[in-house]
């Protein structure tokens, strides 16, 4: 049994979304009316391509390609903030990317704007969020993140081992994540997330625990622990590197070692220091409008983005073509959920998560059962990978640990199908 097949941060995946045809957004915007909903910007830039990045990014822009990117990202939050309903109410805003910081101070200071002026999002009382990298964390934009309320700041380290970060493709040194860190723990914000990665070649379970304990000395609030996933496409996979048999092992020594020492696992990745958290937000009904050429956007049913690219002649191309782009109202690519799939989204959304698989809100929201519909759920109860405590079905300890083994049996067949014959757009090929 491999116990990561895939990893299900959501669903359906990217690469089942196709062409959509006569979507009207003004009438799906009109739904979120007196709604909460998350606001997500995507910054694209990175310094460099890490060697498992399949997410969109470009590297090598100049800053004055940057400073036309953000004037889409005007253009773009104008055109949608025209037809949102003034009832809306963003709850919180990511940052994402990419590297955000690799923006200069005035270009993080446009941004910002966009998100407050254009989209009205106001950060007092909210979550905001930004992710930043070791060799792009400079005083000055920290300042700059503190003066407009970030709450929560999300670095990746991914070891504290140089021949570790050299075999993942990786631009910073252990001493840049240092100083990093003196710097972001100096000006002190109320969320600190440090993201570590096991599986790597010649990592050994001593060194992951060790690069673990480290990362601890800085108290961060929250810790993510991510195994190594070799995409398509990537530095990686031209090299024909394989994650160690050994990685599942890495992660119950680790599971165990960070729960000894305080830190609460909300799901297989996450893990939160005395399990201070506002709480996650399970549901599988959560909206999101996202600005940019990256991020993806969910209204109900509704989930869209541009197309999919991962090497960077794609990703250059799709940058290329958001900049220009005189109508971003107009959706071309996505995926419209039925009603089979909402439900597999909720189920994936809920149960994978320490907030468990509510029976009630099954109900509520479906008129049917969840182990009608998902036979999986018994079976994964008769093996000893979850329980039935009352109205919830939660994950037992063995059946978090193999999240990215149990998630993917929930994955319908057309979404599979989709998944595995994906195409690039045209406008990507080449």
């Amino acid at each position: 049994m491999n116990p990561y097949q895939q990893y299900m941060y959501s669903y359906p995946h990217k690469t089942a979304y196709g062409v959509l045809e006569g979507i009207n957004l003004a009438d799906y915007m009109g739904r979120l009316a007196n709604r909460e909903c998350s606001l997500y910007f995507h910054i694209p830039f990175c310094q460099s391509k890490c060697g498992y990045c399949n997410l969109f990014s470009v590297t090598g822009q100049s800053g004055e390609r940057m400073g036309q990117y953000i004037d889409a990202m005007g253009r773009h939050a104008r055109q949608i903030s025209e037809i949102l309903p003034e009832s809306i109410v963003f709850t919180d805003l990511t940052i994402g990317g990419g590297t955000p910081l690799m923006l200069s101070v005035p270009q993080m200071e446009r941004v910002f704007r966009i998100a407050e002026e254009q989209m009205g999002f106001d950060a007092r009382g909210r979550q905001t969020v930004v992710e930043t990298s070791p060799a792009q964390t400079t005083k000055e934009k920290l300042a700059l993140l503190k003066e407009h309320h970030v709450t929560r700041i999300s670095m990746g380290v991914q070891s504290f081992y140089e021949e570790e970060l050299a075999a993942l493709n990786r631009s910073h040194t252990v001493e840049q994540v240092r100083c990093a860190m003196e710097m972001i723990m100096n000006v002190g914000f109320s969320c600190v997330n440090l993201d570590l990665i096991y599986g790597i070649p010649g990592q050994t379970e001593e060194s992951f625990i060790s690069s673990i304990e480290q990362a601890l000395a800085y108290e961060p609030e929250e810790l993510f622990i991510y195994p190594l996933y070799i995409k398509k496409d990537t530095y990686l996979s031209a090299k024909a590197v394989r994650r160690p048999e050994a990685a599942w092992q890495m992660y119950l020594s680790a599971r165990q070692y960070l729960k000894e020492r305080g830190y609460v696992p909300y799901s297989m990745r996450r893990f939160v220091r005395n399990g201070e958290t506002s709480g996650l937000s399970g549901c599988g009904f959560d909206n999101t409008i996202s600005i940019g050429c990256g991020g993806r956007t969910y209204i109900d049913e509704l989930h869209f983005c541009m197309p999919y690219g991962v090497r960077q002649n794609q990703c250059r191309k799709i940058l290329d073509q958001y900049i220009k782009t005189a109508d971003h109202t107009v959706i071309h690519h996505g995926f419209i959920l039925s009603e089979e799939e909402q439900r597999r989204r909720f189920v994936i959304k809920n149960i994978l998560f320490q907030c468990g698989l509510s029976k009630v809100d099954y109900r509520k929201y479906f008129r049917s059962e969840p182990e009608r519909d998902f036979p999986e759920l018994a079976d994964w109860i008769q093996k000893g990978y979850a329980y039935e405590d009352g109205e919830k079905i939660w994950l037992t300890e063995k059946g978090f640990s193999l999240s990215d083994y149990l998630g993917p049996m929930l994955i319908s067949d057309e979404v599979r199908r989709k998944m595995v014959h994906s195409e690039i757009s045209p406008m990507l090929e080449g």
